[in-house]
């Protein structure tokens, strides 16, 4: 195998795993000998690739936020009406956060503020960008109430971002999947006209089969 090839391999199998090993253990109790050993290379090949836990932290959220940016972006310039984008980007969140645990909420909370700071800027700048774009085309088709969008972007920017909170999921013992499922649902029937609830019902349905459970 190429050399070049075999190290590119290699850092984005460490980069996978820890992935799913910080979202599902939390990182700051989570050791690089743990890593590389489960993974069955050395600490070197670990540290050849990310100079630190840190690095591979914030490597992990940096990618990770492109790849939600990105899976977002897709949805929101492809086919289908209003309702069906809706319904891939609630598809999409859940696929995501099944396996984010309470750890990592408080790991990043507690030991990572400024990269959890980040998220949330990106989150807010995400929910403004997207929902600006998708209130144009919903209300063309009549899917959305003609309520003054800038209301609407700020109502559904605070309360996602507010119940999304560390705090407010733990002291509540919500898991961020549940959360985000209960409050989008809640504010997107809000907004959808009478034709618009009756597709959304439908279009949870047929698409149910996005979710991997």
């Amino acid at each position: 195998m190429n050399k070049d090839l075999k190290t590119k391999e290699d850092r984005v199998r460490i980069l996978n795993h820890s992935r799913k090993k910080f979202h599902s253990e939390g990182f700051y109790k989570t050791s690089m000998d743990e890593i590389a050993s489960e993974l069955q290379i050395s600490k070197k090949t670990i540290y050849k690739h990310f100079a630190s836990k840190d690095k591979l932290l914030q490597e992990i959220c940096s990618d990770t936020s492109c790849e939600v940016t990105s899976s977002i972006e897709k949805i929101v310039e492809g086919n289908g009406d209003v309702v069906v984008k809706f319904v891939k980007i609630l598809n999409m969140h859940s696929n995501f956060t099944m396996n984010i645990s309470e750890k990592w909420i408080k790991d990043l909370a507690i030991h990572a503020p400024r990269i959890k700071k980040s998220i949330d800027e990106m989150k807010h700048s995400q929910i403004n960008r997207v929902m600006k774009r998708l209130l144009e085309q919903g209300k063309k088709e009549k899917l959305i109430e003609n309520y003054p969008s800038p209301i609407i972007i700020i109502i559904f920017t605070s309360s996602l971002m507010s119940v999304l909170n560390p705090e407010f999921l733990i002291n509540n013992k919500f898991s961020i999947n549940n959360a985000f499922k209960i409050t989008y649902e809640m504010l997107l029937n809000g907004i959808l006209t009478k034709a618009g609830k009756k597709k959304f019902s439908t279009t949870k349905k047929l698409l149910a089969k996005e979710i991997k459970l």
